[in-house]
């Protein structure tokens, strides 16, 4: 990947005394900046662009439907934000953070709107919607009281960083004064830095430093003293590793069988330590299975994940990023791919969202709906609907079996003999129903004892699953089918159950709700069994099962690792995201878990080996800046932004989706 930024601007601008150089005009939208940008101008280019804008002599335009700025500030404050624009056609939106809306009104002539407007402490996205036949130019937006004369990038103590790669480039900076420059990278769990301080020349009123970084890490300029515009900068990453080759293929053409557990949390699984004896057939089978330690979902809804599971993609790439969504007919699903080389595909799902209604089928032959709240005792299971076509259906077979359960409120079939409440007392749906949805609509959070009824419910209904799945096994097993099929237990994300004081998931990042259980059966042939430490995702299974057919697919997962002793932490990061407009990210490096809020920034830093519910953020000012630039350089690859596209009108889903929605406890 390369950054280049043509920067050299030979007509000299007096900004402030010493500093004679007009500033960049093609600065990344990237950097993070540590201070107050007070306007966003065509005179420093491409600066503040996220995506959409570009740079048409005195103003910006766009020809995007979708077009975002990013802008920095040091404290959360009510500003007065005012935008000089022209606009043919209709009003457009004008939002920042996804949560205050403003609209710009036609005017053929520029004119200047202003609003008052809430600005975060960090990054702000000022996002503009519009139509595509609307003509809209900005010439500037300003942000408090209009200057006179222009600010230079840096005052003292302002200063900017960004995330790199190892590479080699160079920045050079014109004013006079003193600058420090600071080196960051990680060492095991701790961010280690090394600094140094250069003064400008004082005749050339210049500071040039080349960049020749090793290892991943952040570069910051600070101004200690004077002010600077940065003139010139350029970066280059070394030229990125192949990608190694699967080391094992499949021999022949195994059966594909994936189970997943909805709102299943890996904690809650004997084979992830849990002390209950929830999961006796799930620990049985991870004993012949390779144990993926920590795997994450890339979304906490179902949807998304599901789509990141067919897809091999992140949400931020397949766009089902919110709740209604369709997944896009244009990509390739897991699906399609093993249709393609001859197998017989099917899909039995208890959740509405799998549906052909929701374009989750492409690829399937058989697909079979089973709803759980519908169904009643001589109703089929999704153990008897897989076992039917899988009677009649001759391999090579690929399956995927969907249950609703443990995902709050519900419950298992009134006839499951397993209970973990004292007693061997049951707790019923409409008991469960209630706890939950108490807490969604009134905001009233269970007291100690109810979360207890919730875990015992909840614990109830992974068991159920449990014989379900046992149920599976056997007939595999029966069929002599087991030891040569590829086996996944996962779930799409997890569930909170009261651990950081917030229930459920959807709109949370916490890693209860991110970190997911998988559990690989490869067939018995290639001889793969153990555990692996090793930070994997959901989105890995898609890659992991084509490079496996010796076909490797270019896809933002990876191929899963395998036992041995080099699957440990690496510099590998996940990241996971709410279901909200303006998301929440949970990123997980090394044994660090960081989580970011769209809406307001507000950041929360845990190190998993230590206290995992108490937010250190503050006492490690410096792993936290590390991961937030980071995060940052990841979320720049994804530079469509709008969900408007991808959305579907709640009221054009059928009636009983509607029904369920309510009962799952999303309206």
């Amino acid at each position: 990947m390369k950054i280049t930024y043509s920067l050299w601007l030979m007509l000299p601008l007096l900004l402030l005394p010493g500093c004679s150089q007009a500033p960049s005009r093609d600065l990344p939208s990237s950097l993070i900046w540590d201070k107050d940008q007070t306007r966003i101008s065509p005179a420093d280019g491409a600066m503040n662009i996220w995506e959409g804008f570009r740079v048409e002599k005195d103003h910006f335009a766009t020809d995007r439907n979708f077009s975002r700025f990013i802008l920095w500030r040091q404290h959360a404050a009510i500003v007065a934000v005012t935008v000089d624009y022209s606009l043919q056609g209709n009003q457009v939106k004008f939002t920042t953070n996804r949560n205050q809306r403003k609209r710009l009104l036609p005017s053929r002539e520029f004119k200047q709107d202003r609003f008052d407007l809430h600005l975060s402490a960090g990054f702000n996205f000022l996002e503009i919607s519009k139509k595509s036949k609307d003509i809209l130019k900005i010439r500037s937006i300003q942000i408090g009281a209009r200057r006179e004369k222009a600010e230079p990038h840096l005052l003292p103590g302002q200063g900017f960083s960004f995330f790199h790669l190892p590479g080699r480039g160079q920045i050079e900076l014109r004013g006079r004064g003193e600058i420090e420059i600071t080196e960051r990278w990680s060492e095991g769990e701790e961010v280690r830095a090394r600094s140094r301080r250069r003064k400008s020349g004082w005749l050339s009123g210049k500071i040039s430093h080349a960049l020749d970084l090793s290892s991943p890490g952040t570069f910051t300029v600070t101004a200690l003293k004077g002010g600077f515009n940065v003139s010139s900068f350029h970066y280059t990453d070394n030229a990125p590793t192949a990608a190694a080759a699967a080391k094992v293929v499949f021999k022949d053409k195994p059966n594909i069988h994936i189970v997943l557990s909805d709102a299943c949390q890996g904690h809650h699984l004997g084979t992830y330590g849990y002390p209950r004896n929830t999961s006796p057939h799930i620990d049985a089978f991870a004993r012949d299975a390779v144990v993926y330690e920590n795997a994450y979902a890339n979304a906490v809804f179902t949807s998304s994940s599901v789509a990141t599971i067919f897809t091999g993609l992140y949400p931020d790439s397949h766009k089902v990023r919110v709740l209604y969504a369709n997944l896009p007919q244009q990509l390739l699903t897991l699906p399609e791919f093993v249709d393609s080389k001859g197998y017989a595909t099917a899909v039995f799902s208890s959740h509405f969202v799998t549906s052909p209604k929701r374009e989750f089928i492409q690829g399937v032959d058989d697909y079979y709906n089973i709803r759980e709240k519908r169904r009643t005792a001589t109703d089929p299971s999704i153990f008897e609907r897989f076992s039917g076509w899988f009677n009649a259906t001759p391999p090579a077979l690929f399956s995927y079996m969907h249950f609703i359960q443990p995902h709050f409120p519900m419950m298992p079939p009134a006839d499951f003999p397993v209970s973990f409440r004292p007693e061997n007392k049951k707790i019923s749906q409409e008991r469960m129903h209630a706890l939950t949805l108490r807490k969604i609509r009134t905001r009233t959070f269970p007291d100690s004892a109810e979360i207890q009824e919730l875990t015992d419910g909840y614990d109830s209904s992974i068991a159920w699953v449990d014989s379900e799945f046992g149920k599976i096994l056997s007939q595999l097993k029966a069929k002599k089918r087991y030891d040569d099929s590829m086996i996944v237990f996962l779930a799409d994300h997890g569930e909170a159950l009261g651990e950081h004081g917030v229930l459920g998931h959807g709109d949370n990042v916490y890693e209860e709700t991110t970190r997911v259980p998988l559990i690989v059966k490869y067939p018995k042939n290639m001889g793969l069994q153990g555990r692996v430490r090793s930070l994997v995702e959901l989105a890995d299974i898609f890659p992991t099962v084509a490079s496996l057919f010796g076909q490797p697919l270019k896809l933002d997962g990876r191929i899963l690792p395998l036992p041995g002793p080099a699957a440990g932490l690496d510099d590998r990061m996940i990241v996971s995201r709410t279901k909200t407009k303006c998301p929440h990210y949970g990123l997980r490096w090394k044994n660090w878990y960081y989580i970011i809020d769209f809406a307001s920034n507000a950041e929360k830093l845990f190190l998993l080996t230590a206290d995992p519910r108490r937010d250190v953020g503050a006492a490690k000012p410096q792993v936290r800046a590390f991961l937030k630039a980071r995060f940052l350089a990841w979320y720049a690859r994804f530079r469509d932004g709008s969900d408007d596209a991808a959305e579907i009108a709640k009221k054009s889903l059928p009636a009983e989706d509607l029904e369920e929605m309510k009962t799952l406890g999303y309206l």
